[in-house]
């Protein structure tokens, strides 16, 4: 019995020690127990005159470039993972579904370094200045060199991880499953505060001008002050916050799966509008513009966020501008428009989207936003210009 506890403490001081020591980013040349993803070149292009953004499709996480409208590369990741890739300087960040993390070139599709967390990877992972801070499921924070993938230092939380982490100025965010977000002071590598929710935290909160929001499984909403954590406003709302919201410069408008819309008051948390549409689930079928909310209930509308009004139908605006731009060419005089550049037209520029994305939509420098849609299609939209500018059909 005695040697029985004996190699039990030892077993245990070994994880312990294995929790602190570094890991260092793995040697490609070892053999290792899982499958050895490599890049595929697909197409290359003059990078110094691009925009080059990243995505995932049928398990692959693919980069595209926006100037020549193609593929340039891809590599297989194993999965269709929600959020697994982040953009710093042209190096896009990812992880496989080895929980594998890759630092790889995003123009040239030339991989930098590789490093194995050897745990569940759970969120979005962060650049925060020369690292890079990633979670896994059992609650741990790994801080990562963002030069070669190694493990500088973790932080070990009390409960899962299961909707990403936030940085604000230098503390960690962390929502703890459990329904604690605490906040880690990356300087001091101390918890700086700890607020409990109500209930269980499944959706990455968001951070603007010094606020937390949020909402929990107990149906409400919160803010709270990200340097304190105290408690600026709480809204019960009356229904689970499963699904990722938008905050606006004076609304929050949340998502049910029942088709409702519900917009807070930012700075009081009391509800401005309800809004509902019969027989849609919201899951990843709206993003935000600088002032409008867009939503494919499948068809593609623009609603205004102080109201819930309506702004505009894309399928009617298009075929308006579509017969002005018809019109306009007859009064010009240019030579008449044959039946397949018509044809051309409709299908490029002025063509419909009624497709719901299977991820969530991204951005792009601000202006663009794009998703992948249960078709197999890349649609790139235009927020300056109210308008999509690609619809692209993928393997």
């Amino acid at each position: 019995m005695k040697s029985h506890v004996t190699a039990c403490t030892v077993l245990t001081l070994v994880c312990i020690l294995l929790l602190y020591l570094p890991v260092h980013a793995q040697d490609f040349s070892t053999t290792e127990l899982f499958p050895n993803y490599e890049i595929e070149t697909l197409h290359k292009t003059d990078e110094s005159k691009d925009t080059v953004f990243p995505f995932v499709h049928k398990g692959s996480l693919y980069a595209f470039s926006l100037g020549y409208r193609i593929p340039l590369w891809k590599i297989f990741i194993g999965g269709d993972l929600l959020s697994p890739y982040t953009v710093g300087e042209n190096i896009v960040y990812l992880y496989d579904i080895y929980n594998r993390i890759y630092a790889i070139d995003l123009s040239r599709g030339e991989l930098f370094w590789r490093s194995s967390l050897q745990k569940e990877i759970k969120g979005r992972i962060i650049i925060y200045s020369g690292f890079l801070v990633a979670s896994t499921l059992d609650g741990t924070i790994h801080i990562l060199d963002r030069t070669n993938g190694e493990v500088l230092f973790t932080y070990k939380g009390e409960g899962e991880i299961n909707a990403g982490l936030r940085i604000y100025e230098d503390a960690i965010i962390v929502p703890y499953r459990n329904g604690n977000i605490v906040a880690y002071d990356l300087q001091s590598r101390s918890e700086a505060w700890v607020f409990n929710a109500g209930g269980l935290i499944s959706v990455r909160p968001v951070i603007r001008d010094g606020k937390i929001y949020f909402g929990s499984w107990d149906d409400t909403f919160y803010a709270l002050d990200a340097r304190t954590g105290e408690t600026l406003w709480s809204s019960y709302v009356g229904n689970t916050i499963t699904r990722d919201f938008l905050v606006f410069e004076e609304e929050i408008v949340l998502f049910f799966t029942d088709g409702e819309m519900v917009c807070l008051h930012r700075n009081r948390g009391e509800i401005k509008w309800v809004k509902y549409f019969k027989g849609v689930e919201f899951n990843y079928n709206y993003f935000a513009g600088p002032n409008s909310i867009y939503v494919l209930i499948p068809d593609f509308i623009a609603l205004d966020p102080s109201s819930g009004d309506m702004l505009f139908d894309y399928r009617e605006r298009s075929f308006t501008l579509y017969k002005d731009m018809l019109f306009d060419n007859m009064v010009e005089g240019e030579r008449p428009i044959s039946e397949q550049e018509r044809a051309r037209l409709l299908a490029e520029r002025y063509f419909m989207v009624s497709d719901f994305p299977y991820l969530p939509p991204a951005r792009i420098n601000g202006r663009y936003t794009y998703f992948i849609s249960d078709s197999n299609y890349l649609y790139i939209y235009d927020l300056d210009n109210d308008f999509y500018i690609l619809k692209f059909r993928l393997p």
